[in-house]
């Protein structure tokens, strides 16, 4: 089962595969705070929110629109500070970010992985 740790593997692996000339340093970390960040939904138990509803685990922070969106808000704020072109930061960024869903897909634990939120309210598993 994928924990907030390994769930930075993804990045890690990434860049070290494409190397720094690819991947520098401040992309990747951005990449490895973007793999583990759906998981702070965990905080919504703090404040009574049923692990069911679309803002409790694995919901709309799992979700295709939020792994689009916040890469891009990421590179629109700080793409100079990555020193890489716009397009090679998103998508790393995203690919960082997706994988989280993915890994928490494969799992059977709890109630599946809100992918299509707000299209559908739906969870989901890998087959």
């Amino acid at each position: 089962m994928p924990t907030i740790i390994t769930h930075a593997a993804v990045p890690l692996c990434l860049g070290a595969g494409l190397r720094l000339r690819i991947i520098p340093p401040r992309l990747l970390l951005t990449g490895v705070i973007l793999a583990m960040l759906p998981d702070a939904d965990v905080l919504s138990f703090k404040f009574g929110i049923a692990y069911g509803n679309v803002f409790g685990h694995r919901g709309f922070t799992h979700s295709l629109l939020f792994a689009f969106i916040v890469p891009l808000l990421c590179v629109l704020v700080a793409q100079r500070w990555f020193r890489v072109g716009l397009v090679r930061s998103w998508l790393f960024l995203t690919v960082s970010l997706l994988s989280h869903s993915l890994l928490d897909s494969v799992t059977t634990g709890g109630k599946g992985v809100g992918w299509l939120w707000p299209w559908l309210d739906e969870r989901f598993f890998a087959p």
